[in-house]
């Protein structure tokens, strides 16, 4: 929407007339650019884990073995495609993962997060079940003190807490960085 001007043209817009509006000599282009670790970590196994595209991530797999122990970038967070699988609730990826040879505690560089504990804080029952079943360890903690449990009761994740407590009892004993025990932090299971 131009019109002719003292140099032949003129910016017009909604926002007003007489071209004071320089809203139209703006260049508005998606952003397009992305590090290197971002699109590392697009065709990583975690990625595909994340999004449980589970073609995607045997395919991964098949090539590179290796994949899943790799956090998708610099291997600098601890994260591994089982910990992306099991926070999104994707069981088949999560199956996958574990007969792959991953590690089913293992933990964050930072926060020192299983992924038990991710799934127990999403409330994913199946996926916890299965981790169990394939001997995560619910006594674990986090940097926090807290254990998969502390987490599944925060959120108030009734069946996650019931299916915690009855294989790993102990847990309702464990105490968090603030000496509380999970029933003991206002939580809502």
């Amino acid at each position: 929407m131009f019109g002719g001007g003292n140099k032949g043209w003129q910016t017009l817009c909604l926002h007003g007339p007489g071209g004071g509006c320089d809203c139209l000599l703006q260049t508005k282009r998606p952003k397009v650019e992305e590090s290197l670790d971002e699109l590392s970590f697009q065709r990583s196994a975690c990625s595909a884990a994340q999004q449980g595209n589970v073609a995607k991530l045997q395919k991964i797999l098949n090539k590179n073995p290796e994949a899943v122990h790799s956090d998708g970038a610099q291997d600098t967070t601890g994260y591994s495609p089982l910990h992306y699988a099991a926070r999104a609730g994707h069981l088949e990826a999560v199956r996958i993962l574990i007969a792959s040879g991953a590690n089913v505690n293992a933990a964050t560089r930072a926060g020192r997060a299983t992924p038990l504990m991710r799934a127990a804080h999403m409330g994913h029952s199946d996926v916890v079940r299965e981790l169990i079943s394939a001997g995560a360890d619910g006594m674990l903690q986090d940097a926090d003190h807290e254990c998969a449990f502390h987490k599944a009761a925060a959120q108030g994740h009734t069946e996650v807490c019931n299916i915690l407590a009855g294989s790993f009892p102990g847990c309702l004993d464990l105490r968090d960085k603030h000496g509380r025990k999970a029933n003991e932090k206002g939580t809502r299971a």
